[in-house]
């Protein structure tokens, strides 16, 4: 996912959806980075803030904070029970 083709395509006036669709993400993961363009922009007009702290996270590749995510335990149990989904799976195809 390249947060500039967001950008680069709702500055050439296509909707959250179109780019979306065009790019094949999410329409909330346009409207956050695009959002979150429009609020840096509005920073560089900030005389008070660092211009160059404000262009570099506009240039800045996204990022993903995953600390807060529940770990998943892979157990015996959850391996029988996708042995038991895939077994069903292959019946469909055969069937």
């Amino acid at each position: 996912m390249d947060k500039h083709a967001i950008i680069r395509l709702k500055n050439q006036g296509y909707s959250n959806r179109e780019a979306s669709k065009i790019l094949k993400i999410n329409r909330k993961t346009v409207a956050k980075y695009w959002n979150e363009y429009k609020d840096n922009v509005k920073k560089l007009d900030n005389h008070n803030l660092d211009r160059d702290l404000v262009q570099e996270k506009i240039a800045k590749a996204p990022s993903y904070d995953s600390s807060n995510r529940k770990k998943v335990k892979h157990t015996k149990e959850v391996d029988e029970y996708l042995d038991e989904i895939l077994a069903m799976e292959k019946g469909k195809i055969n069937s």
